[in-house]
Order: C-alpha cells, then structure tokens, then sequence
C-alpha cells in the first residue's frame, strides 16, 4: 500500500513539472521570436491592438484591420483568442510602447491554451493507458510534438481549438464512463463552446460529438445502467443549451453586421473579391482547381503532401525554417510503424471481437478514426480549391486521436514482440526519452538562431 502510495505521490510531481516545462518551452519561445514570425501573425496581432485600442470588436472588414494583399481580415470569423489577446495587449500599452512586449502579451494566450491542453491530454492519457510508460508516451507525443510547441507560441486561434478538442476528447471519456453525469455534460458544453470561437478546421469535433452521445445511448440501451430516452434528451439539451448560452453572441452578432452570414465565411471571399490584389482575388488564384490540374498532381507534384507532413512534425517561422531529412523521417517512421502495430490489432478481425466485449472502447475508436479524416480532408479540400497552403497546423486537430491510434500500436508490437522484460522497459522508456529530447533539440536551435 505504501509502495503504490510513493509511485502515486512521485508522479503528481512528476506531472507538475512535466507542465512546468512545457509552458517554460512555449512562454521561452513567445519570448524570444521576432514580431510576426509565425504565419499570418501580424494579421491576428492587428485584431488584438484594434481591440486594445477601441475597447470594440472589429467589423471584418474595417480598413484597420483588413490586410491590403488579401483584402481581407481574420475578424470575420471566430476571435476569441484575439479578444483575450487584445485585453492582454491593452494591459501591456499600460506599462510600455514596445511592440515586442505587446506581442509577448498577446502571444501568451496560445502559451496558456497549450499549456492547458497539456493538462487535458495527462487527464486523458490516464483514461486510455494503464501502463506507465504508454501513458507518457501518449502524453509527450500530444503535447510536445515540435510543432505543437510552435503553434503554443504566437498569435493564433489554432492553440484554442487544440485546447477546446482537449477538453472535448476528456468529457467524452468521462461521459462514456458516467453514462452522462451532469459534470460531464457541462464539461462537453464548454469544449464545444471554445471550439466553436476558435478555428472553423476543428468543428468536426461538434459534429462527431453529437453523434458519440447519442450513439452511446444505443449502444448501451441494453446495459443494467441504460440512459433511458427521457435523461438522452434531457442531457443533450442542457449540452446545447450551454454551448449556445457560451458560443452563440458571436454568430448572432455575425448574422446580424454580415447580413445573415453567421459563420461570415461569404462575407469574407466578397471582401476578398472586392480589395485584394488581382492576383489573391477569389476569381483570379492559382489554385489547383482554377488550373485543371488534378488532385494526385496537387498531392505528389506539388508536394503538398510531403510540405504537410513536415509541417505536422515541425517547421517553425513563416513556413521557412525546417529540420534535416534525418528529423523528419525519425517521426514518420515511429507513426509509419505504430500505425502498422495498431492495424495488427485486426487480424483475425480479434480487434472487432473486442469491440462487441468493450462497446463505448468501439464506438470511441471509431469517433477517433473520422476525427482524423476530416482535419485531413478539409485541408485538402482548402488548398485544392480555395488557397494552396499545404501547412500542418491545418491538420492538426487530428493529433489527439492520431497518437492514440500510434501508441495503441507500439504497445502492441513490443508487447508481443519483446519477451524480455527488463528489454521491454528499456524500449519504452528509450522512446520516452527521444520523444522529449527532439522539441527540446528544435527550442534551442531555434534560440540559436533568434
């Protein structure tokens, strides 16, 4: 008892310096980067000093915020990080004009949506893996992917979507394992809510939410602790009613300066027809679709998909600072092989087998697997027809359930395919120790170079 008691008390200390670190990262990083450094950072930094400046939010299309090329802004759509950025900016003015500080400030709000997000994935990663090492494995993958580090240093709403999901994937298990208590019912509403005022590429998580809670009622109908129809309905809308009492002022406010446009996504390809250059106009851009070329000539060719892989694992700056070949294929090796691993799972379809002994497990692999799909598929779907921009961040809601299904497969292979178990532990801990390793070794080459 004594023993368990240690190891219990040794890993909280554990996972409070694991977060220690890896806000340290993101705020050292937020610190030393240079004002728009990261993609599109300047337009997001112009929504927060608008804010900071008039105590207002801005009309997408405000000549103070529209950027001139593109003829548009990010204020059509969902600001809440820039909302928070800009109270932390207005607050920055109070002390200094130095713009650099004033980046600090509103870069520290992905710093914190990061570090949160880490907070959810242990919580998580306790749910899905018993055994010590998986469990951290899982977590150091979700939290301290190189470009996940990046994405947690400078303006953007892709930290809040990362942290909303989080949260999402979080009460999923824990409604899973409550049959919907009200605790988890509230927890759902608030990830939907911030998903739904970050970035429209991870509202595939609204959509796969309402089917997992209703399909979890189905699948249990049978079961001793059974949610009857009555509480189903009684839960999904206390889930809808919160999510819209938290979410729905942007798009009402939308709809009603957008003439109707609540997701303001028309609006913005008017404005972008009307101001930006002739080239960056809607009509006018080089886009794969616009040029009759084929979507396996945008995917090989073109390399979008090499550019997107390497921008998932890591490059930092305005998509121009990347790693060695060596870097890269470390990353895609391990996905590559543990991808393999939890495919093995199915042979003799034993994995299925499982599913009907484990149903809420079945269900929830299967939710995990679309939310994979569709990060993937809008991002193709986005560069192919709208905008070429074959950037990693745009798939990156998908991290949580892709390094699940990762480390789900590396546990199968080592634990059938090493016997050993003093070898065994050494291979776990091994990857561990490579998985930190690696951000760390991008944080001080970036340093470097800054």
């Amino acid at each position: 008892m004594k023993k368990l008691k240690k190891i219990y008390v040794n890993e909280k200390y554990i996972k409070a310096i694991f977060v220690l670190l890896v806000f340290t990262m993101a705020f050292t990083l937020a610190i030393v980067q240079p004002v728009n450094e990261g993609p599109d950072e300047q337009m997001k930094m112009d929504i927060c000093q608008y804010i900071a400046k008039h105590n207002a939010l801005p009309h997408g299309g405000d000549a103070e915020v529209r950027q001139p090329m593109w003829g548009i802004s990010y204020g059509f759509t969902p600001i809440l990080s820039y909302i928070i950025g800009g109270i932390f900016v207005k607050i920055a003015t109070a002390f200094t004009q130095d713009i650099h500080i004033q980046y600090i400030a509103a870069r520290l709000v992905s710093v914190l949506c990061y570090t949160g997000m880490c907070i959810f994935n242990i919580k998580i990663a306790e749910k899905l893996f018993k055994n010590f090492a998986y469990k951290w494995f899982f977590i150091i993958l979700t939290s301290m992917l190189p470009q996940l580090l990046f994405i947690g240093s400078y303006i953007n709403n892709d930290s809040l979507a990362l942290f909303s999901i989080s949260i999402i994937i979080y009460s999923w298990l824990k409604g899973l394992e409550s049959s919907w208590n009200v605790k988890s019912c509230i927890t759902l509403s608030v990830g939907l809510a911030l998903c739904a005022l970050s970035y429209y590429n991870a509202y595939g998580y609204i959509l796969t939410s309402v089917i997992l809670f209703i399909a979890s009622y189905f699948i249990n109908k049978n079961d001793e602790n059974k949610i009857a129809i009555k509480n189903l309905f009684k839960k999904g809308f206390l889930i809808a009613g919160i999510t819209f009492i938290l979410c729905g002022w942007w798009f009402i406010r939308s709809a009603i300066i957008y003439n109707g446009d609540f997701l303001g996504l028309k609006t913005t390809n008017e404005y972008a027809e009307k101001y930006a250059i002739d080239s960056l106009k809607p009509s006018h851009r080089d886009t794969p679709q616009n040029m009759n070329v084929g979507l396996k000539v945008m995917l090989i060719d073109r390399k979008w998909l090499t550019t997107t892989i390497k921008s998932f694992i890591a490059v930092f700056g305005p998509m121009s600072i990347f790693m060695g070949i060596k870097f890269y294929t470390l990353y895609v090796l391990a996905f590559l092989l543990g991808i393999l691993g939890y495919v093995s799972k199915f042979y003799k379809f034993n994995h299925i087998k499982n599913w009907k002994k484990d149903k809420n497990k079945g269900l929830l692999e299967v939710i995990f697997a679309v939310n994979v799909i569709i990060p993937i598929c809008l991002s193709i779907y986005y560069s192919y027809c709208s905008d070429f921009q074959p950037q990693g961040r745009y798939i990156m809601p998908m991290i949580i359930p892709f390094m699940y299904f990762v480390v789900s497969g590396f546990e199968k292979i080592i634990e059938k395919v090493i016997k050993n178990e003093k070898v065994k532990r050494c291979m776990q801990y091994a990857i561990m120790v490579i998985g930190i390793i690696l951000p760390v070794l991008c944080l001080i080459k970036l340093i470097r170079m800054y």
